[in-house]
């Protein structure tokens, strides 16, 4: 009996210290994994579209202007309404501005009044905006892919809305990713068991985790079909309450 109690209180110990040097990855550890998440994007830009409500003769003033802008580099303008029955000039004369002169009459309506403001600015562009008439609205497309200081009614009384925001295009860079999901695989699972999320610089962190070996991911999109494939580094955890690289996931958006 004795000797039974022996053998089953060797073979317990025998356990326990095989088990302690078993590499199990997952939770419940004080070790941490720690990485970062870079996108490559190449996205098409936008052209800048701004609307321009024209109103009657009877809204507008003697000198009345507007201001839309080109791109940097690029002219800004000033459009001024001038009523031929006032002596007085009523050139705002806006410095580094270029001005577009529009007569008008105080009984014009405002569909004649969009006309002859089509007529004077599209003789003025120098290149930078396309211009179309809708009725009564006036809307300027930028032929640039390029953010541009927004238009403004000045003096007028006009609706002058951006409906779309210029943005430029973007080819190759590089840039820290934020809010980007990265899955965590324990041991040589095939399925995530753990997600966490990049922070401001791209960086994120799994903590709490045991002594064994990780994979982690990332989802990039495939160039040619627009799928989203996962991106993975291997990494092992190899002591306690360590902190363990897995450096940069390349992704592409």
């Amino acid at each position: 009996m004795k000797l039974y109690l022996k053998i089953s209180l060797l073979s317990l110990l025998l356990v326990g210290a095989f088990s302690s040097c078993k590499k199990v990855a997952g939770p419940g550890g004080t070790s941490a994994i720690r990485g970062s998440v870079i996108g490559v994007n190449n996205s098409t830009g936008e052209s800048e579209i701004i609307d321009i409500t024209i109103k009657q003769g009877n809204d507008i003033e003697h000198g009345d202007y507007f201001l839309f802008n080109g791109p940097a580099g690029g002219t800004l303008y000033y459009v001024w309404y001038n009523n031929p029955t006032w002596v007085s000039n009523g050139d705002p004369q806006l410095q580094g501005r270029t001005g577009i002169q529009v007569n008008f009459n105080y009984s014009d309506s405002n569909l004649e009044i969009a006309n002859a403001t089509l007529t004077a600015i599209d003789a003025a562009l120098n290149g930078d905006f396309t211009i179309s008439q809708n009725n009564d609205i006036l809307t300027l497309v930028s032929l640039a892919h390029t953010e541009i200081t927004d238009a403004d009614n000045g003096t007028t009384n006009f609706n002058v809305d951006v409906t779309n925001q210029g943005k430029s295009d973007i080819n190759g860079a590089e840039m820290a990713i934020t809010d980007e999901k990265v899955y965590l695989i324990y041991g040589d699972g095939t399925v995530f068991n753990d997600i966490a999320r990049t922070g401001a610089d791209g960086k994120f962190t799994f903590e709490g985790l045991q002594i064994g070996k990780y994979k982690v991911y990332a989802l990039s999109k495939d160039a040619a079909t627009g799928e989203m494939i996962p991106v993975y580094q291997e990494i092992e955890i190899t002591e306690k309450a360590t902190v363990n690289e897995v450096g940069v996931l390349s992704i592409f958006q």
